[in-house]
């Protein structure tokens, strides 16, 4: 219900004392003076917009005490000081020599706190720095060396060329790398060509090669490859050729298998790493050809 003006019986507004008759939402009835009523809304805006102003300076001005949660102690405080500092003065009981002493006392002892921290933080670092390479060397080796320690290009009863995996690694080591996934986190192995692009896999195209498989565009590669070759081995041979002098017969997965089983059972996990790698190459390896 809202305010209505009151009508006579002709319809026409009815004045109180010059004044046009309201009747408010209870019933009331009330005589109303628009002319002031306006100048008084005027008058109301106007001191709102000083109190307004009044109160953005005041939150302006509030905004130096800000971080500070007793504002009383810390007034108590800051007048302490200014007693204090005040009575200095009038006491003038120490020389300007004296001040700069203090000054460069003071100096002394701050510097020589900064250098002290300073070589805390980089012996920290330094420490940090020995940890973190460890670390990465410890990848390194169960991700990168352990591949090179069980391909078949390199180890094993029949490998394909008479490096050893350590030399091989020594050369061909640059083209693998631990890299972690911006997603999930986990670290993988990634091998590059010599123009420093991913090498994918032909196998399972639109995926990145496998170690083994890597290691075959590589080894393609290298000009010195052939001089490399075991016993001159090149090609295919007979009853079932390449395949299995190369990536291992069925009866090499499952005692690969065994063998990661026992490890696992013994908690070693370089060696756990290292089969699970092999037996992953294997099944890769029988499922395209």
């Amino acid at each position: 219900m809202t305010w209505k003006l009151k009508l006579d019986e002709e319809g026409k507004p009815v004045f109180q004392e010059e004044k046009p008759v309201y009747i408010d939402p209870d019933g009331k009835e009330i005589a109303l003076d628009p002319p002031s009523m306006y100048v008084k809304i005027i008058d109301l805006g106007k001191e709102n917009k000083t109190r307004r102003e009044e109160a953005d300076g005041l939150s302006t001005k509030l905004k130096l005490f800000e971080g500070i949660d007793d504002l009383e102690e810390w007034k108590k405080k800051a007048d302490d000081s200014i007693v204090a500092v005040e009575n200095f003065n009038d006491k003038d009981w120490m020389k300007a020599e004296k001040v700069e002493k203090l000054k460069s006392e003071m100096k002394s002892a701050y510097e020589e706190q900064e250098s002290n921290l300073k070589r805390s933080f980089t012996a920290k670092e330094d420490d940090y720095k020995g940890t973190i390479n460890k670390k990465d060397l410890q990848i390194r080796t169960l991700m990168v060396s352990n591949r090179f320690a069980t391909s078949p290009f390199f180890s094993g009863t029949n490998p394909k060329t008479i490096l050893p995996p350590d030399m091989a690694e020594t050369y061909f080591g640059k083209y693998f790398r631990v890299e972690e996934d911006n997603n999930s986190g986990e670290l993988s192995l990634v091998a590059y060509d010599k123009n420093n692009d991913p090498i994918l896999s032909r196998q399972n195209p639109g995926e990145i090669a496998g170690f083994d498989e890597a290691m075959a565009v590589i080894w393609e590669a290298y000009p010195q490859k052939d001089a490399l070759i075991r016993g001159g081995k090149k090609g295919s041979g007979a009853g079932g050729g390449q395949g299995d002098d190369e990536f291992g017969t069925d009866a090499d997965l499952k005692k690969l298998e065994e063998q990661y089983a026992a490890a696992k059972e013994a908690g070693d996990g370089k060696q756990m790493v290292a089969l699970k790698n092999r037996i992953f190459d294997l099944k890769q390896k029988k499922a395209a050809a």
